[in-house]
């Protein structure tokens, strides 16, 4: 028991890491690029909830999940830099951490494909959300922005495969991530 609430006051923490949907505000820096995706807990939550989702899978299969991430976010950011938009792309990033949540308290009860599908639309939309903000970013920019998004990745991998083994680690892991949805939903 005292490992969960361990594992709660972390979630708890990371809740409290930044402002909600940190962006860009104009410095397409090497290090703009490094520290985008840790400066905004909802990139934040959702990169590391990839990472939580992939420790759920065989060793096999567990990178996967954040391979189709990574690549649909650097579509949805080319689509973006080249002025293409979607209305509910930032609704639809605070919504990955919904989805995100529920299926890590699901756990591997979800297909693999289906599993691949909602992280590689998630990804997509967070890239269109990036991509439209980072106008004339540099190649530097964007592979440091893909890199760090990556390295949470493996964070929340570790993480993942912590909490697996606790009891109730993936419910509370789950939870935090949606609770984290919600309170940037209403802020």
């Amino acid at each position: 028991m005292r490992k969960l609430g361990t594992t709660i006051l972390s979630g708890m923490g990371l809740l409290l890491a930044g402002p909600a949907l940190a962006h860009t505000g104009g410095d397409l820096s090497l290090s703009a690029g490094l520290l985008h995706p840790v400066t905004g807990i909802d990139h934040l939550l959702a990169m590391i909830g990839v990472g939580v989702l992939a420790a759920q899978r065989s060793t096999v299969d567990a990178w996967k999940l954040p391979a189709a991430f990574v690549t649909a976010l650097a579509i949805g950011t080319f689509i973006g830099l080249s002025g293409g938009t979607v209305l509910n792309a930032e609704p639809g990033v605070l919504a990955s951490l919904f989805v995100f949540g529920a299926l890590i308290a699901a756990g591997t009860r979800v297909g693999l494909s289906a599993g691949l599908s909602v992280v590689a639309l998630f990804g997509l939309l967070h890239g269109l959300a990036h991509g439209a903000e980072a106008a004339g970013a540099t190649a530097v920019y964007l592979a440091a922005f893909l890199a760090a998004g990556a390295g949470l990745h493996g964070f929340g991998f570790a993480l993942g495969r912590k909490v697996e083994v606790l009891t109730h680690g993936r419910l509370a892991t789950g939870l935090v991530l949606g609770a984290g949805g919600l309170a940037l939903a209403i802020t």
